[in-house]
């Protein structure tokens, strides 16, 4: 006996039917046919209301709104567009026979070799059908992943697979993961990145503890914090007459990360002593900070000066790698020593690097004693930048701060072929000045034989001023000049003439126009838009910027600046990589470029960024690194630091 159908029907009740009949909409009208007195509108009605219900569960991305959501009785439209994926276009079967959607999917990258930000997206459909099902069937996801995976074994014939979805199933052994107890350096670290006081990180504990979610008492996280930090330690700028600053020992600080690091680690065993251990310091100074309440100090400088260092690598004596940080670039793996508030200049760096830096390096290079030996502390000074680096050696006058040529010598051909030999080295300049009573007699001496010397030199370790970074940005700022001079053909380096400011006007309103990037443009914090990220994009594969600059130039000189363009581009990607390198091809490749400079613009000039790349990168790599790139010692995180200084400043 059928009864009439009167509608509208329970849309979920219509769902579970549609889902018995395994989504097949003929079957589901057979079946209310069977069941209803259904006329030929009614069952027009059905078949489209049966085919609205099966595609919005294809696309539904949650459940609720599926089942329960407000569109049941709504008029909005039931086939919400999805979200158009970069790497993956998806084609779903719209027939009754093809009940699972077929994917087509050209990755660029396999699963396992994603983040784990990048794992949850691309899983991020599957798991939404997981939660569908789980509230249909009234079980758990774990449940539904569980028999998922024991099908899944099944079919291929995985007794592996098969054993831990057994488990799960009659274990429930996944219960254990939902207990989460977060370990108290990483809580630590989520409490100085969200900014948050011991209040706001009490209800943060309370609000995940339903969830499963343990994080530590704030204790435990001020009690890390005073050990890593040594708080006790930290004190004024003991001159405050003169500058305004905090200071924190450098010897300790190094001790405390390194006993951090190894607490972290397997410790090595006594037969593996000494351990060395690495780390790259360096100063910066940034410019334009607002002043806010200094007018209550002694000081009204918009100007600030740090010098802070990172841990690269803990080695053995067997060479073994113990920890090796990989991200040394970042701005939480900077650790700061010494803030001031004072201009860039020689008096006042040397004020502090002779009353604090200095005496504690030397502490360090005696190695920090432990328990089962003594690890000996390399330190490698390459973040600052050339102003920096000329004041530390007090070469203010030298061509380069790595070889003594002259400036007329870096564009000698026959010396190019011979190679330039790092022969510059800091502690020949303090031997000098420790035989100068004053600095007449001092100036009396020639070039050469005070080492292009200006003023007796800050550091007492060698310096390493081929910075990554900033090889960068000096080699980007040199090609935009010699683009600018090709455009108007003008053969003589004039970087601030009239005719060279007007071509510069030109280029930078037509790349931007043309590719995005703000080149050579000041920006509001005093500095230049040719940042780093737009020096790499410049040299990059996956930009235009070479093919607009090339239309704007003569056609006799578009083959060979497209030359020396894609081999800077080369040599800086390793330059600036963490991988292994053949020193040989590099050198090869490095000589080259330099030759092809030389040959094809004589009248250009051969700055000291571009001849440090291109005459030192080989033995600086091959000597300093053990023929591994000098990404590591980038002074990008100290770069970022300065923004992290103006945001604390506004607290």
């Amino acid at each position: 006996m059928t009864e009439e159908l009167i509608f509208p029907k329970s849309r979920l009740e219509l769902a579970r039917i549609l889902k018995d009949n395994n989504n097949c909409v003929l079957k589901t009208i057979k079946y209310f046919k069977e069941h209803f007195e259904i006329d030929s509108d009614n069952t027009k009605l059905l078949e489209t209301l049966l085919l609205r219900i099966r595609d919005r569960f294809k696309k539904a991305k949650r459940s609720l709104d599926c089942l329960e959501g407000e569109w049941w009785h709504s008029n909005i439209s039931m086939k919400p567009e999805l979200k158009k994926n970069r790497v993956s276009d998806i084609l779903e079967s719209s027939s009754d026979d093809g009940e699972v959607p077929i994917h087509s999917v050209s990755h660029r990258k396999d699963l396992d070799d994603l983040s784990l930000q990048q794992q949850r997206t691309r899983l991020s459909s599957p798991l939404e059908c997981i939660k569908s099902l789980s509230v249909i069937e009234n079980t758990t996801e774990i449940s539904i992943a569980a028999l998922s995976l024991q099908l899944l074994a099944n079919e291929e014939n995985n007794r592996q697979v098969a054993t831990v979805a057994k488990e799960i199933i009659v274990s429930g052994g996944f219960c254990n993961l939902s207990n989460k107890h977060v370990p108290v350096d990483k809580a630590l670290f989520l409490l100085d990145l969200l900014e948050v006081g011991r209040r706001k990180y009490t209800q943060l504990r309370q609000t995940l503890l339903p969830d499963n979610i343990h994080f530590p008492s704030y204790s435990k996280l001020a009690n890390l914090k005073d050990v890593m930090i040594s708080r006790s330690s930290i004190t004024l700028y003991p001159n405050p007459a003169k500058l305004i600053g905090i200071h924190a020992p450098y010897c300790l600080q190094v001790q405390k990360t390194l006993e951090r690091i190894l607490s972290m680690v397997d410790r090595p065993t006594s037969e593996e002593f000494p351990l060395t251990f690495k780390i790259a310091d360096g100063l910066d100074g940034s410019g334009c900070h607002t002043i806010y309440n200094q007018q209550t100090t002694n000081t009204f400088t918009k100007n600030f000066i740090r010098v802070c260092f990172k841990p690269i690598s803990i080695h053995t004596v067997t060479n073994r790698i113990v920890w090796q940080n990989k991200s040394p670039n970042s701005p939480f793996a900077q650790r700061p020593i010494f803030l001031c508030a004072a201009t860039e200049c020689e008096e006042n760096i040397r004020s502090f690097m002779e009353t604090m830096i200095n005496p504690d390096i030397a502490m360090l290079q005696n190695g920090i004693p432990l328990e089962n030996g003594v690890v000996n502390v390399d330190i490698i000074r390459s973040m600052f930048d050339e102003k920096m680096a000329a004041i530390l050696s007090g070469a203010g006058g030298a061509s380069c701060q790595m070889c003594t040529a002259t400036h007329k010598a870096l564009k000698d051909r026959n010396l190019v072929l011979e190679g330039f030999p790092i022969n510059r080295n800091i502690t020949d300049a303090i031997e000098l000045f420790s035989h100068i009573d004053d600095i007449e007699s001092f100036f009396a001496l020639s070039t050469n034989e005070r080492f292009n010397s200006t003023h007796q030199p800050i550091s007492e370790i060698n310096i390493h001023p081929a910075s990554p970074l900033h090889s960068y940005t000096g080699v980007f700022g040199w090609f935009n000049l010699l683009v600018y001079h090709l455009r108007i053909e003008k053969f003589t380096w004039s970087p601030t003439s009239p005719v060279i400011k007007e071509s510069m006007k030109f280029l930078q309103t037509f790349i931007q126009e043309k590719t995005g990037l703000k080149v050579d443009q000041p920006n509001s914090s005093g500095g230049t838009t040719s940042t780093g990220n737009v020096a790499r994009t410049a040299f990059s594969d996956e930009t235009e910027y070479l093919e607009c600059i090339l239309s704007t130039v003569a056609i006799q000189y578009r083959p060979i600046l497209s030359k020396i363009h894609t081999q800077l581009s080369a040599i800086l990607r390793v330059f600036n990589s963490s991988h292994k390198v053949n020193t040989l091809e590099l050198g090869k490749w490095c000589k080259d470029t330099y030759l092809v400079i030389l040959d094809s613009f004589p009248w250009a000039s051969m700055t000291p960024t571009l001849h440090k790349l291109l005459a030192h990168s080989e033995e600086l790599i091959r000597e300093s690194n053990s023929s591994y790139g000098l990404k590591a010692f980038s002074e990008e995180g100290t770069e970022s630091c300065n923004k992290l200084v103006r945001k604390y400043r506004r607290i």
